[in-house]
């Protein structure tokens, strides 16, 4: 027979609850108790084990000596080489391609032949154009004759109504006649100027028949075949690319919008192309553009560089690498970059920021008082810009000594100090190390 046991749940006697409550409280009152002394034990503990590694550890100096050299200061970019002078040879008029005489790379001079498109309509209106010249010429002559005649007559009207022979009113007559002559000369000629420029169009579109090239250069592309039709228009259909000469190149880079402000007319440049990795070519900078490149998200400005291609090696659209030196400095005093970025101070506060423990990280954010940085005194560490800096090592502590720094490369930066010479050991970074 089993034996059952029953518990009785306190019911709503208020006396009764405040007692379980109270029992409650007590026993979290205790878990926290207990977890505080852990963490007081476990801070103790790590101080103990701080101040044993302090004296087993010392801290070793990463040194370099500051040299005296020149900098070269440079600034990077990327573009693409192009033909210092290119242009687009297009037809002018309307009609069916009979010959193309050239082909891409081919060399040309000025006024050389291209290609020829078919002449027999522009033949015939210059022919048409001859005779409406030959027609208005005729006209012209006739209305002169016309007008001599009249004066004629008018003159001889003038001694006749003298002497009552003629009446006046006749008399008028025969100088209206004659005006009405000398404006058919005025309109025949200006029909005979009309039929010469018309002629003059009918020769130049037949002169446009024959392409020929506006310079001396090579042909750099060619986009006409033999019996294709051109259609001129608003906008000429373009049948070849000539550029001037390959002996002079441009490479046109991308500047930075960082960079821009330190590249100038003048400053002498290097590049490289792919088809040419193992060398260096030597360049100029022409000119830098005002206006910004649009269509990307990063500001840059377009900078030309002029390019010699004597020996024909580099090609336009090659793509190309340039370094532009922006400033050169002789015979200055050069430090290591990782030499002004080291602080012993900062190294400090990185490794008490790692190793700290408190206990306000287990309490509720409401509880915890001010961070390490709010409580910083004005002034101190990360408060502000400070003044660069090296530092020396000395045997103990090092020490700090102020430096006025000039341009650098990337790697070694121009400095100036009075307690500072060629030669004096620099401390680039701190590493803890077992004492021997």
């Amino acid at each position: 027979m089993s034996a059952s046991r029953t518990i009785e749940q306190p019911g709503g006697d208020p006396e009764v609850l405040r007692v379980v409550a109270k029992k409650k409280k007590s026993t979290r009152f205790r878990w926290i108790a207990l977890i505080a002394f852990l963490l007081a034990a476990s801070g103790g503990g790590f101080a103990v084990w701080k101040k044993q590694t302090a004296t087993t550890q010392t801290t070793q100096y990463q040194t370099q000596k500051v040299e005296r050299g020149d900098l070269r200061v440079s600034v990077t970019a990327t573009g693409t080489l192009k033909a210092r002078s290119t242009v687009e040879v297009g037809a002018e008029i309307t009609g069916r391609v009979l010959q193309v005489h050239v082909n891409f790379n081919d060399k040309v001079t000025r006024g050389q032949i291209l290609a020829e498109i078919d002449t027999e309509t522009y033949k015939a209106r210059v022919e048409e154009a001859q005779a409406q010249l030959t027609a208005a010429s005729a006209t012209l002559r006739n209305a002169k004759a016309t007008a001599n005649e009249a004066k004629l007559k008018v003159d001889r009207g003038k001694n006749t109504v003298a002497e009552g022979l003629l009446a006046q009113q006749d008399f008028e007559t025969l100088e209206a006649n004659h005006e009405r002559a000398k404006a058919q000369i005025v309109s025949a000629g200006a029909q005979v100027t009309l039929a010469q420029a018309s002629l003059k169009v009918a020769q130049t579109n037949l002169s446009k028949a024959v392409i020929r090239s506006p310079i001396d250069g090579v042909v750099l592309n060619r986009a006409v075949e033999p019996g294709q039709t051109v259609t001129s228009g608003l906008q000429t259909p373009v049948l070849f690319v000539l550029a001037a000469d390959l002996g002079e190149l441009q490479l046109n880079v991308q500047v930075d919008e960082a960079d821009v402000g330190s590249v100038v007319e003048g400053q002498t440049a290097t590049f490289t192309v792919d088809a040419y990795s193992q060398r260096t070519f030597d360049s100029k900078v022409l000119a830098v553009k005002n206006l910004p490149t649009a269509g990307t998200t990063i500001v840059t400005y377009e900078a030309w560089l002029s390019v010699d291609n004597e020996k024909r090696l580099l090609r336009p659209g090659m793509t190309a690498t340039a370094t532009i030196v922006v400033d050169e400095r002789k015979d200055v005093l050069l430090a290591p970059n990782a030499a002004l970025r080291f602080n012993p101070n900062r190294r400090r506060d990185d490794a008490n920021t790692k190793k700290g423990v408190s206990v306000d990280q287990f309490l509720p954010t409401a509880r915890r008082g001010p961070t390490r940085q709010n409580t910083r005194a004005p002034g101190g560490p990360g408060a502000g810009p400070r003044k660069p800096a090296l530092w020396l090592p000395t045997g103990g502590e090092p020490k700090r000594v102020n430096v006025e720094v000039g341009p650098s490369d990337g790697i070694r930066t121009e400095i100036k100090s009075d307690e500072i010479t060629e030669g004096t050991e620099v401390i680039l970074t701190a590493v803890e190390a077992p004492r021997g």
